[in-house]
């Protein structure tokens, strides 16, 4: 028997000193003998030990502390006007706009006005923006500091079981100097579906995990090992006994978050998209479509009752849960690609969603004030993107070559076509056609409200198709307005009205581009490799069209216009690439247009810019 001997520090003493053996084996190999003994789990001697810093269990624990350190700053614990509550949140950007559930903050809507507490001991007052009922998702923004902490969206697909995790926020009111409560855990699971309350709070796609979550973590992160934040924590199984946490806590994913971010950003009411189908299951994990409502999505893509859905936006399908699960994360009038299965016949197809319009007790009506602050900070990021943070100098006068070839999609392929294009100080611009022998053809002037075309020879008018006539003015519009610094009078009607997303489509891109100098980023600090998520401006031409502006929020450029002519329904989208260098601005040196009649390219060169 062998007991530690607090005088000999490590030295191992016997109870029996009398053995002669065991004299010897204290006096001889006493340290291999204390390894044997006790599992090497006491240090011996610095000799024998590792140093701290080589030590992978210790550097861990380092690293743990640390991540929890530099997030910590980013938790928000969220409480009403009347500094009632304990909800949780968590800051994404430097100016103070936030994340929480929408549950969190539900009982503010009638003024949209909290207070947040940060790890520095402040309370800070706290403005609710847009809300996601459906989804359990809502913004705000801190005022008070000219900087905030504030933490980056991770990939939540990337994200697999036993994965560690952190649950960070504001449990029983515990945080009284707003410093966060922390629970570690990891993943249980993925993918898992929660069906939602009263027609809201549906938590599709979501990650489960056994982190403690309580009540006053609802709307706060759930962090990776990286310190990004992979989910908003917000509901958990109980059991019978109280709201207590049982070990199976439900995060929303980061990834279904950001494609709702430009609608929360701009105080808007956000809606889920629908197709306007109910799917059903047959023999074989095959999911079919069993019902189709007449004029949704759906139906206006050629989908019929009785065809097979393979995949949803490249994930293959299995089953009716799956199908809710995947469709459930996306916002209304996005983009999304099927693969669909008819008479042994696959095809894809490119579906814009339907809206879900979510249940509220009361009507939630954008705030003006909010959505003209988020209009005003992307047409300020394009103006930066295009001047490169120097003193913008906006041109008054242009004056460029125009290449235009057409896509041949059957039929006779159209020749090519050369313009001269000027854009005066005032007034409309003016394009010319230069013919091989040099000789001038049509002239075509025309300005944000009509596109009309001249005949030059006897000065006789003949008018260009509706989208001939969007394009040319949606691009006056980018031109001549979104590069000014408008006043707000002039921006009345603009409106920042949610996200958008890119898909390829046979050959060519659905929305927007993302390569080269074009931007791939994918939202604020997002993951790189994920699908950019675009902000939209829309911006009326006319009286009767519609343009909408798509803007990387990284890199602030212009990368897709999208124009419709509401009485006809007529539509085209211009695609804005090959950023470069023109007389000291960065502007798109090419556009791709697709419209139902013609498809081209135009390659933009000679460019002469000046007052």
């Amino acid at each position: 028997m062998f007991r530690c001997s607090p005088e000999n520090g490590n030295e191992l003493v016997a109870s029996r000193a009398t053995n002669p053996a065991l004299r010897r084996a204290r006096t001889a190999n006493w340290p291999l003998l204390a390894a044997l003994l006790t599992g090497g789990l006491i240090r011996l001697s610095p000799a024998l030990a590792d140093p701290p810093q080589n030590d992978p269990v210790l550097r861990a624990e380092a690293a743990r502390s640390d991540t929890i350190a530099r997030v910590a700053p980013a938790v928000v614990c969220v409480f009403d006007e009347a500094q009632r509550g304990g909800g949780s949140g968590v800051l994404i950007d430097s100016e103070g706009y936030g994340l929480t559930n929408f549950h969190v903050v539900a009982g503010m809507l009638e003024k949209r006005r909290g207070w947040g507490g940060l790890s520095d001991g402040k309370l800070y007052e706290l403005e609710v923006l847009g809300v996601d009922p459906t989804g359990d998702v809502a913004m705000f923004r801190l005022i008070g500091r000219e900087s905030f902490p504030y933490a980056r969206l991770g990939d939540s697909d990337a994200v697999k079981p036993g994965d560690v995790v952190f649950a960070m926020g504001n449990p029983f009111v515990l945080s009284e100097d707003y410093t966060p409560s922390v629970s570690m855990g990891i993943v249980s699971g993925t993918h898992r579906y929660q069906y939602g309350v009263g027609g809201n709070l549906a938590y599709t796609d979501c990650i489960q995990v056994d982190a403690a979550i309580n009540p006053g973590n609802s709307g706060g992160p759930l962090f990776n090992e990286l310190g990004e934040i992979i989910g908003l924590n917000g509901r958990i199984s109980t059991n019978t006994r109280g709201r207590l946490n049982v070990g199976h806590g439900y995060a929303i994913s980061s990834n279904q978050i950001r494609r709702f971010v430009p609608a929360l950003r701009g105080g808007l009411l956000a809606m889920h998209g629908t197709l306007g189908a109910v799917v059903g299951e047959s023999g074989g994990r095959e999911v079919k479509f069993d019902e189709i409502a007449a004029g949704g999505a759906a139906d206006r893509a050629g989908i019929c009752r009785g065809n097979r859905l393979l995949a949803v936006d490249g994930v293959p399908l299995a089953s009716r849960n799956q199908f809710a699960s995947l469709v459930g994360t996306y916002p209304s009038d996005w983009p999304i690609a099927l693969v669909v299965e008819s008479d042994g016949r696959r095809r894809e197809i490119t579906v814009r969603l339907d809206p879900v319009n979510p249940r509220m007790e009361r009507p939630f009506a954008a705030q003006r004030e909010v959505n003209l602050r988020e209009v005003k900070r992307l047409l300020h990021g394009f103006r930066r993107a295009v001047f490169r943070d120097a003193d913008p100098e906006v041109p008054h006068a242009w004056h460029w070559t125009a290449l235009r070839k057409y896509a041949s999609e059957g039929g006779a392929a159209r020749l090519d076509e050369k313009y001269e294009v000027s854009l005066g100080k005032d007034g409309p611009a003016r394009m010319v056609r230069r013919y091989e022998d040099g000789g001038k053809g049509p002239l075509i002037v025309y300005d944000d409200a009509m596109a009309v075309t001249h005949l030059t020879q006897d000065g006789d008018a003949m008018e260009l198709g509706t989208e001939d006539k969007m394009v040319l003015a949606a691009l006056y519009v980018l031109q001549r307005r979104l590069l000014s610094d408008l006043p707000d009078a002039d921006l009345a009607n603009a409106a920042c009205s949610g996200g958008d997303s890119i898909i390829e489509v046979r050959g060519r891109k659905e929305a927007g581009d993302k390569g080269g100098e074009n931007g791939t980023s994918s939202g604020p600090g997002a993951p790189r490799g994920l699908p950019p998520v675009y902000t939209v401006l829309d911006w009326p031409i006319g009286g009767q069209t519609l343009a909408k502006f798509l803007f990387d929020p990284e890199t602030g450029r212009a990368v897709r216009i999208r124009v419709r002519d509401v009485p006809t329904g007529a539509e085209a989208t211009i695609d804005l690439l090959d950023y470069g260098w023109v007389a000291g601005m960065v502007w798109p040196q090419t556009i791709e247009v697709h419209s139902r009649g013609q498809a081209y390219r135009e390659t933009w060169s000679d460019w002469k810019i000046g007052e």
